[in-house]
């Protein structure tokens, strides 16, 4: 300390390059640093930084046969030379230089005690324990409910979890060496060149069943250096690279060796020698020496969930950076989702100037431990653990007279309506079963409609009810943004970055807008695969993503017209429509009785009217199949789905939040696994057959193997529905009644009749079939006429007496061209008959 010339308190002395201020060249202010001191006074900016003086790294001296002990003179010498090097004199330990380089062995110390504690254990415990398996990999998974069990572990070392807490790295190298030298205690007698690698390696211990998970924003700096375990999904995953941990290094003028740690990988040199030369400089890095160690290390980016805990309106998820070692490398990829326990750190950030980089720091969490789900359906839901209210209200849940009922009088109550609507985005939540890897378990539902009904509200409360459900926009979404993106940085190599569907593995992705996306390539792959696979910039991966797709979609020009088809409306490629087990279509009609309905429900969602008002009476129903076709499949006397569904005139019911919905589906898609009963399977077999039969005697949609698979798939899921281990035929029939009215959606006219020969995918038929049947039409006609001359207005009533839904302009001109009809005037053709 100084005294104040002006008779205040004392000051710190101020380290400076300027000179005093009655020199030459000096200034008021040198203080800053920022003078060089010199009679111009050359200023180089109040943010010059003085001399930072250097911590001394932490290493060892090697004794001098190491060089020999490393060019292979015989395991005993090597043994002897490395126990040399490692260990303090009159130290028990092999290696304790490599676990506590910093402190020196005391048989009284509290580390010591610790580690002798941890033996015991390993003693006492040893059926918990592959010590031929650890030995071969160096690392050991320790469980800390066993070392709840241990009363003599936890009176010799009551703080073990706090000081895993407080002090993680000094916490886990005790548990480490004792560890190690359990394995070396256990070598028989004469040394060999294993041995010798074994005394310069570290056990690392992978802590299992530490805790409670913390949220990534609630992480605070307080934290710093302390042991957490966070939940996530990683959002990206880098390539893997090596870097030393320790490197061997030989002074230039002696010739004596020494090892120098490589702290968190930055490259380190000894400050000076360890022999009699002191040199501070002029040191060679021994690469191929045995001290000289590497390790592969990962880095990753994982990003908090927002469900369970609903994060601030506006705010972006919290993501943090995860770095990997050893055998954790490679262990997850993008879209798994894990917890990660690690020790907080802080790495100093470069600034574009190399400015402040002492100064500026961003947190990362190397890893200790890593738990994935991946591939395990039993772990598809993020919230996995039930409490027992949880279970309770499972159970009353499961006791009401129709679970179906109120869980889809539960899914966006504020949308009046569109129960059935309602019910086949219930199914495509709760699933299937995936039988076999080829198999999938998603049932992708899209719904289309004109704008303003509640599309987009319905789908956001799909993905609130859903344990792992992300809610997307089309219009600002890529085909890269949904599935993978690849990421080249200079010096790290190419890295995944996971896009939406990928983030949702084993959940549900809502796609607000789907008809508005930029490219749909991306989506059949998912769809149908369950996965994207990936080959750009020298990477080829395969990246699961068994993701539902729940979507909602505009029809081109703002309105849904009933003369085309749905490809035709949303202008999409087919074989994307195909993949969809359920299509719905809602109309904006106008229908005063509906209009007071829904005016005074939004009036009593916002409070502005009494609770309890007269609903829709059912509408008459078409029978499944007519005569033209359709068959009947509900029981004589039992009312419809639709109305049963339907809350009655005046009816009040307590319905579930959000919160109690999302657990109830995680319990269903977690535990239950429901099996087809053989009455169950017949009823889907004789309406897969009769499908056939109707697709076989008239023009009517493709009927395949992928539509009995659906079938089978929402049957499965309507039994989860009800927790039930069968599923009934009333399960197939409720499905039956959810595939009908979306089959009316889809291929009923605006006059209410059904044509089949309205495709889905595409505009009823080909081209070339409607040519050929419009040709058998005429030449009928002609036969029963005797005329091949037509006029414009005799072709098109010739065309609706045939059933053929086309443009009578573009049909008749590609007749033309292929000759069939030939212009014999102003409108009027002959038809020339084959």
């Amino acid at each position: 300390m100084a005294e104040n010339p002006t008779g205040g308190n004392p000051t710190q002395n101020t380290t400076n390059n300027a000179g005093s201020s009655n020199r030459r060249g000096g200034s008021s202010r040198g203080a800053r640093g920022g003078w060089r001191g010199n009679w111009r006074g050359n200023y180089r900016g109040y943010r010059h930084q003085a001399y930072v003086p250097r911590e001394k790294p932490v290493g060892f001296a090697l004794p001098s046969s190491s060089a020999d002990c490393s060019s292979g003179s015989g395991p005993p010498t090597q043994v002897t030379c490395f126990s040399t090097s490692l260990r303090d004199s009159g130290c028990e330990y092999v290696a304790w230089k490599i676990y506590f380089p910093n402190e020196d062995y005391s048989s009284s110390s509290k580390t010591v005690h610790r580690v002798r504690a941890m033996q015991k254990h390993y003693s006492d415990f040893a059926d918990l324990y592959d010590l031929p398996q650890v030995k071969a990999t160096c690392w050991f998974e320790l469980k800390l409910d066993a070392c709840d069990n241990d009363q003599q572990l936890r009176t010799q070392w009551s703080t073990l979890r706090q000081d895993l807490m407080d002090s993680p790295e000094h916490t886990l190298a005790c548990i480490g060496l004792a560890m190690h030298h359990t394995l070396m205690s256990q070598q028989p007698t004469g040394s060999t060149q294993s041995d010798a690698k074994l005394c310069l390696q570290t056990i690392r211990p992978r802590i299992v069943g530490y805790g409670p998970e913390v949220s990534i924003s609630s992480i605070k700096v307080s934290s710093m250096g302390k042991l957490v375990s966070v939940r996530g999904t990683i959002i990206r995953a880098g390539a893997t690279q090596i870097m030393n941990t320790w490197c061997a290094f030989r002074c230039a003028q002696c010739g004596s060796e020494q090892a120098v740690q490589q702290k968190d990988g930055i490259y380190t040199t000894p400050t000076s020698c360890h022999s009699g030369c002191k040199a501070r400089s002029h040191f060679v890095l021994l690469q191929q020496s045995a001290f000289t160690r590497m390790e592969a290390y990962q880095t990753l980016r994982l990003q908090e969930t927002t469900q369970g805990s609903r994060t601030v309106a506006g705010s972006a998820a919290k993501n943090i950076e995860i770095e990997l070692t050893h055998e954790l490398v490679d262990s997850v990829c993008p879209g798994d989702d894990v917890t990660v326990t690690g020790i907080l750190k802080a790495r100093s950030q470069d600034g574009s100037d190399g400015a402040g980089k002492a100064s500026m720091f961003k947190a990362y969490l190397q890893a200790v431990y890593v738990r994935s789900n991946k591939n395990v359906l039993a772990n598809w839901n993020r919230l996995a653990e039930f409490t027992e209210l949880d279970m309770e209200a499972i159970r009353l849940i499961k006791a009401e007279p129709s679970p179906f009922r109120l869980l889809v009088q539960s899914l966006c109550p504020t949308i009046y309506g569109h129960e059935i609507v309602k019910a086949g985005l219930l199914l495509g939540l709760f699933g299937g079963m995936a039988n076999t890897a080829r198999t999938r378990a998603e049932i992708h539902v899209l719904v289309v409609g004109d704008p303003g009904i509640g599309k987009s509200q319905i789908l956001q409360s799909c993905a609130n009810v859903s344990p792992r459900g992300i809610f997307v926009c089309g219009t600002n979404s890529s085909n890269v943004g949904l599935t993978v993106t690849v990421r080249t940085e200079k010096g790290v190599g190419a890295s995944l970055e996971a896009g939406a569907l990928v983030l949702a593995d084993q959940g549900v992705c809502c796609i607000d807008e789907f008809d508005k996306m930029s490219g749909h390539s991306g989506l059949l792959e998912v769809m149908e695969q369950r996965s994207v696979s990936v080959a750009k910039a020298g990477v080829i991966c395969t990246v699961p993503a068994r993701t539902t797709v729940l979507a909602a979609a505009n029809p081109a020009g703002g309105h849904y017209n009933k003369a085309k088809t749905v490809s035709e409306n949303l202008k999409l490629h087919p074989a994307l429509l195909s993949r969809f087990d359920l299509v719905f279509i809602l109309l904006d009609r106008s229908n005063e009785r509906t209009d007071n309905l829904l005016t005074a429900h939004i009036q009593k969602v916002h409070g502005l009217a009494k609770a309890g008002s007269s609903h829709l009476q059912p509408q008459p129903s078409h029978p499944f199949f007519d005569a033209s076709g359709h068959c009947s499949y509900e029981e004589e006397g039992e009312p419809p789905l639709e109305e049963r569904l339907r809350l009655a005139p005046g009816e009040q019911m307590d319905l579930l939040p959000p919160e109690i919905v999302q657990k109830y589906i995680g319990y269903a898609r977690k535990n239950v696994q429901p099996k087809l009963t053989a009455k169950a399977a017949e009823e889907l077999r004789e309406f897969f057959v009769e499908l056939r039969r109707a697709h076989n005697h008239m023009d009517m949609i493709p009927v395949t193997t992928r539509q009995l698979e659906g079938l089978i798939r929402l049957t499965q899921a309507r039994a989860k529905i009800d927790l039930s281990p069968e599923a009934t035929v009333a399960h197939v029939r409720d499905v039956l009644a959810i595939l009908r009215q979306s089959m009316l959606d889809v291929f009923s006219t605006d006059e209410g009749d059904l044509q089949f020969t309205r495709l889905t995918n595409g505009s009823g038929t080909s081209k070339t079939s409607m040519v050929r049947k419009f040709a058998r039409v005429l030449a009928s006609r002609s036969a029963v006429t005797g005329t091949t001359l037509y006029t414009m207005a005799e072709l098109r009533q010739a065309m609706a007496a045939g059933g053929i839904v086309a443009n009578c302009n573009e049909l008749i001109d590609t007749m033309n061209i292929q000759g069939f009809l030939l212009k014999k005037g102003r409108d009027c053709y002959k038809f020339i008959i084959e």
